[in-house]
């Protein structure tokens, strides 16, 4: 894969495909336009001339060589398709990589534990740091362990397990956002996403205040898709058409709300309130536009190349978990009542 064959895949000149992967200034191209080429050259499995990108920075690598850095997302294949979560997260990963001479190289793996995932990315290339993305459970974590010194866990559940960890937490995010909308109040809250700690905070924040745990408000298996957020709200709304608001798990599951309240003729904010997590990119283009949790990607990114290079460099030994904070931003999709 050239910069030619990215630049033809996203209707671009070769020369912003160049600018966008080879230098670290990033007001060379419309943000969403960015995404799209870091996209596709991933997707491609682009490798950018470190040597080259060094001599026209006119910069000096610290060493000679090149270390590699192996990365694992931990999700079923529908939720990258339409989110941009991963995407975010990992380019910002990438780009600060590329600073220090790290090579990126990616892999998936389902939730569950994937031997077959785990070995092939050991044998395709030898490295014994790895940043681990998503969901995983503490089985994986253990198989890892046996390949791998240097781990570093990225996600927004806290994991029982014993290595560094950077966190903005779901479960707080989830309670934020219930009392959120209790504060516009809402009383009749449902829950779209699946059996996580963000459903753990949900359910607590409502015992909190004192409202309903019905498990008729809740939808705890929905597809973290557009596709899932769409039929699960479907389904919450024939179950409970008295809620008010819906506290939806991630941004690409409250998109879906979005279209399935649409279909059904109730307005958004006017008859029902939605609220995401994430705020990704695309929030910014619904109608209305999604009231949402800001989560730092950008800078957990950058953290977690500073926290293995520092591991690497000896600099700590104990396992370290640094908590990024988190933010309500509001928009269009919801009202008080």
């Amino acid at each position: 894969m050239s910069l030619k064959d990215i630049a033809a895949e996203v209707g671009v000149s070769i020369s912003t495909v160049s600018r966008v992967l080879n230098t670290d200034n990033t007001s060379v191209a419309r943000k969403e336009l960015q995404h799209r080429i870091w996209e596709v050259a991933r997707k491609q499995g682009y490798t950018p001339n470190l040597t080259a990108r060094h001599l026209r920075l006119k910069t000096l690598p610290e060493r000679a060589d090149i270390r590699y850095l192996n990365c694992i997302y931990g999700c079923a294949p529908h939720e990258t398709k339409d989110d941009p979560f991963f995407t975010k997260l990992l380019e910002s990963i990438e780009k600060e990589a590329f600073k220090h001479q790290y090579h990126v190289n990616c892999s998936y793996s389902s939730i569950t534990t994937d031997a077959l995932c785990i070995s092939s990315l050991v044998s395709t290339v030898p490295s014994d740091c790895l940043i681990i993305l998503g969901r995983f459970k503490p089985e994986l974590i253990k198989q890892l362990k046996f390949h791998y010194k240097k781990i570093i866990y990225i996600g927004l559940n806290i994991l029982d397990a014993n290595c560094d960890q950077i966190i903005c937490d779901g479960y707080k995010i989830t309670q934020s956002s219930v009392n959120y909308l209790h504060s516009l109040n809402h009383r009749k809250i449902g829950y779209v996403g699946s059996k996580e700690a963000r459903l753990k905070g949900y359910q607590d924040a409502m015992t909190t205040l004192g409202l309903s745990n019905d498990s008729r408000f809740i939808i705890d298996n929905a597809m973290l898709s557009m596709d899932g957020g769409y039929k699960s709200t479907k389904e919450l709304l024939d179950q409970s058409p008295d809620i008010t608001a819906i506290c939806c798990t991630n941004d690409v599951v409250a998109i879906g709300a979005l279209k399935a309240c649409k279909e059904r003729g109730i307005q958004v904010p006017e008859d029902i309130s939605i609220i995401g997590v994430n705020d990704i990119i695309n929030v910014q283009y619904t109608d209305p536009m999604l009231t949402t949790i800001h989560v730092p990607l950008e800078e957990m990114g950058k953290m977690a190349i500073t926290m293995l290079r520092d591991r690497v460099e000896g600099g700590h030994t104990s396992k370290i978990k640094v908590e990024f904070p988190f933010q309500i931003v509001k928009r269009g999709s919801c009202r008080p009542l």
